[in-house]
């Protein structure tokens, strides 16, 4: 069966502005352009908050059966969003539009695309379909970070590689013009094979509590995991002198891996379960994390702090590959209104997380910052310890 479609393409948009766009230019640009920390952490909040509209966002396609329509609005959005980093200098409200626009972009497609390959493939294929959309997404961090790589080292202006960026989101707008993902079908029969029945034990319902945990675990890993992706090139680049250039090498680097991985992750979640491959990714956010930290003040080889940075890539695709069944798991909530507050809880965090990371920088340095993330992902692997214990009780 074949599973790759032309408009997967669509996910490479997420890769090249949500990755890419906003590690290399965005949150450089700001600084470069403003000075101010503050505002760059603001932008990024809004980014990540506007994640708590993705129920909204999802009831109304399904509403109105305007899925298709609303994922060429998020690449638009995404397009938009570079246009406005393009044209911005000194005026804080444009680059707070250019976060609006990227968190519109970003959260619809993360809501329509995975819908639309769970409804164009049977059940046995589902796996397989999402690895190769999400493959697609890694593939636009290839290509955008070897490119901008490039053109940095040849001495293209921010302007110039933001054409580029330009450029490529609009192959992926090209795609589902040219090949649209199948139309939704929307049925308003219910499943009364999946309601729960009047002989239900307590014990066949999933613990409120260890998901709140959960729950809680996601939202403070967000604070380690967004800084040191979104801005961890900054970050390296100011506190251990990495050029950017090379931060896109080898976020390009480490996007091939990561597509290479992802399908022997799966497989080993497959064998030893989700929670596994969990754990495994927040211990390689705390590597990450405390790495830096210890590397603080130190002279190390700038590769050093670029490797950390890849294996956060590889830790992060892990996490989001575990945490959906994960949540389905433990909610005592219905399928839909559980991923929803999982988003939630990774947009609240993500967007509370960047905000204080910006304040740090604002008032005490980068170096702040990764005293922070060192601090906030410690924390949460306690927290996730004890939601297994809560989970096994």
């Amino acid at each position: 069966m074949k599973i790759f479609r032309p408009w997967y393409l669509a996910q490479m948009s997420i890769g090249v502005v949500q990755w890419v766009g906003i590690a290399l230019m965005l949150t450089p640009l700001i600084i470069e352009r403003t000075g101010s920390g503050a505002l760059m952490g603001v932008v990024m909040s809004v980014i990540g908050l506007f994640g708590i509209c993705a129920p909204l966002i999802g009831w109304i396609c399904d509403r109105y059966a305007i899925h298709r329509q609303m994922q060429k609005v998020a690449l638009f959005a995404h397009l938009l969003s570079l246009a406005l980093l393009y044209f911005a200098t000194n005026q804080a409200y444009l680059y707070v539009l250019v976060g609006l626009s990227i968190g519109i972009g970003t959260v619809t497609q993360l809501v329509l695309n995975p819908t639309f390959v769970l409804n164009a493939l049977p059940k046995e294929a589902h796996s397989r379909g999402l690895s190769r959309l999400f493959q697609l997404q890694f593939f636009g961090i290839v290509v955008a970070g070897l490119l901008v790589g490039i053109v940095s080292l040849l001495g293209w202006s921010s302007e110039q590689q933001l054409i580029l960026l330009m450029g490529l989101v609009m192959v992926s707008l090209l795609a589902v013009f040219v090949s649209p993902p199948p139309k939704i079908e929307m049925t308003t029969e219910t499943d009364n094979s999946e309601l729960p029945s009047a002989n239900d034990t307590p014990t066949s319902t999933p613990r409120t509590l260890a998901f709140v945990l959960f729950l809680t675990t996601v939202f403070i890993s967000m604070f380690t995991s967004s800084n040191l992706m979104e801005t961890g090139p900054l970050i390296i680049k100011e506190v251990f002198n990495v050029d950017l250039g090379h931060s896109a090498f080898g976020l390009s680097a480490s996007a091939v891996l990561t597509m290479v991985l992802l399908e022997p992750a799966g497989r080993f979640a497959e064998k030893y379960g989700a929670y596994a491959v969990w754990i495994a990714a927040l211990l390689c956010y705390a590597i990450t994390a405390l790495g830096l930290w210890l590397a603080v003040g130190s002279t190390i080889p700038s590769f050093i702090p670029i490797l950390l940075i890849m294996l956060m890539m590889q830790a992060i695709s892990w996490f989001d590959m575990a945490i959906p069944s994960i949540a389905d798991s433990l909610s005592p909530s219905s399928p839909a209104l559980t991923q929803g507050l999982l988003l939630f809880s990774m947009a609240g965090g993500f967007g509370v997380g960047t905000f204080i990371a910006g304040q740090l920088i604002e008032n005490e340095g980068f170096v702040a910052v990764v005293n922070y993330c060192a601090g906030s992902i410690v924390v949460a692997i306690a927290i996730a310890i004890t939601t297994l214990i809560s989970k096994a009780k």
